[in-house]
């Protein structure tokens, strides 16, 4: 440039445009030293590099831009990635794309994706995902963008809806603005609804078939299920739950996740033979070895400690986002307590205050508005019970008071405020798990207790001892539904 007759050659100058004076004095420092350090801000300016013709400078940048991939840069990393041929970068934000793809539709470039490959990606047999987060990454997709509206009726027929649940689909209706502003969309979600409604409906003869208690075995090298109908204890899934001694399990749409006492959280896609535990985002606080927790409108709510620690600390977890946020927390630390989502608010029932006094308090906790609220307590303290709801009542079933395990049975209306005592379980149980199948409450005892299970009917008021159909002692450590 500088040898024939140019502009740069009479002005004695070149002009460098376009380049960030920062990236131009590493560059020569470079020359003159084999040193290159370049504030990470400035990592995307390769072109300085490129122009310059310093392939080792364009080497180490990217061996850079392929480790600290992150979802907030990914976009970013990608353009670079492409407009200088960085393959090996390439295929990492490839692979980190894949892998977290809903921490990523959270950035607003996530609207720019082009339909093919969001459809792509969502008809993919290899996807992560199951339906229901495929249908929240749809709908986020066209939050970023606008215009990719008029291909979400399109994207839509590769959703398998039958594997959605109707809970999901309702709460689509009621809060996705997207839906509501479009008549076509309204209905081709109701029509879903409607369908999965029907769907869902079981005879009695059906009643159990599709509702299954799973059950985390001492002893096993699998992780089990109870059917309620037949009795029958069965493998359910190969993969077993290996990587810590104490943790709590819960059931949200197509997961059962796992919330373990180090603040790890791990989930598996019950929906798949072939699932393997992934590991998601930690909790924030430290709730004991086996935190408490309860399901509202598709989220995870953590309330208080666990065994070992009380106290007031409150967190939920939202699966799209892979995120926990610390809520407001309750007013008095506690352990162990009995908790249940009704009318979106939580119930938390008794628990082990901080100096070791077993409570009969009951109280309820809105997070929309923040609010705890003081009710009516128990008649005898209590922790670790079971809590399930029915209707508008809440059951309260066993636990324990001090070192003695209950066969208490208690019933909380909420519509009269007032507390019933039903009749009591056959044996006295400890660390109880509730679930409501139909006309029955199962109630599950925890801690490695050997077939530990017993059947409430709800219209007799009346216990039954459950005896599993299996060969082997079934020790149960924990229990989902």
């Amino acid at each position: 440039m500088l040898k024939h007759d140019t502009k740069e050659s009479r002005e004695g100058k070149v002009v460098l445009k376009e380049v960030d004076s920062q990236c131009v004095k590493s560059c020569i420092d470079f020359i003159y030293s084999g040193k290159f350090v370049i504030p990470d801000e400035k990592m995307n300016d390769l072109h300085v590099a490129i122009m310059m013709q310093l392939e080792d400078v364009k080497h180490a940048v990217s061996d850079f831009l392929e480790e600290s991939i992150n979802e907030e840069n990914y976009f970013s990393t990608r353009n670079v990635a492409d407009m200088y041929g960085l393959d090996a970068v390439s295929t990492r934000c490839r692979a980190f794309f894949h892998d977290n793809i809903m921490e990523i539709s959270n950035q607003p470039e996530f609207g720019n994706i082009e339909k093919p490959n969001i459809l792509k990606f969502v008809m993919s047999e290899k996807s992560k995902l199951c339906e229901e987060e495929k249908l929240n990454l749809l709908f986020n997709w066209v939050e970023k963008n606008c215009r990719n509206q008029e291909h979400l009726h399109e994207c839509l027929e590769a959703i398998k809806f039958d594997e959605v649940s109707p809970a999901f689909l309702e709460r689509l209706l009621e809060s996705n603005h997207i839906i509501s502003n479009d008549l076509g969309l309204y209905k081709l979600i109701t029509g879903r609804l409607l369908k999965a409604s029907k769907a869902s409906q079981k005879t009695n003869e059906e009643i159990g078939k599709d509702d299954l208690i799973i059950l985390f075995d001492d002893n096993a090298d699998c992780i089990r299920s109870f059917n309620p109908v037949t009795e029958k204890v069965e493998k359910f899934h190969d993969e077993k739950f290996t990587n810590l001694k104490h943790f709590s399990a819960i059931s949200v749409d197509s997961y059962i996740y796992i919330l373990c006492g180090n603040k790890s959280v791990h989930r598996l896609n019950f929906q798949s033979k072939n699932s393997k535990w992934e590991r998601m985002k930690d909790m924030i606080c430290v709730h004991g070895l086996t935190p408490r927790s309860v399901s509202m409108s598709g989220s995870i709510v953590v309330v208080g400690g666990s065994y070992s620690k009380a106290t007031s600390d409150v967190e939920i977890f939202t699966s799209l986002v892979n995120q926990w946020i610390q809520l407001e927390g309750k007013p008095t630390a506690i352990r162990d307590a009995g908790l249940i989502s009704l009318n979106d608010s939580i119930y938390c029932i008794g628990g082990r205050r901080q100096d070791g006094i077993i409570v009969p308090s009951f109280c309820r906790f809105t997070p929309s508005s923040s609010e705890w609220v003081d009710l009516d307590p128990m008649r005898y303290p209590v922790r670790a019970s079971g809590v399930v709801a029915v209707d508008q009542k809440i059951f309260v079933i066993g636990g324990r008071d001090g070192r003695m395990k209950l066969n208490n049975v208690e019933c909380y209306d909420v519509t009269s405020a007032q507390w019933t005592s039903l009749s009591s379980m056959n044996a006295c149980h400890g660390w109880v798990s509730a679930y409501h199948i139909d006309k029955w409450i199962f109630a599950v005892t925890d801690g490695g207790t050997a077939n530990a299970i017993e059947n409430y009917d709800i219209s007799q008021d009346k216990w039954t001892i459950v005896k599993p159909k299996e060969d082997q002692c079934c020790r149960i450590y924990k229990s989902v539904l």
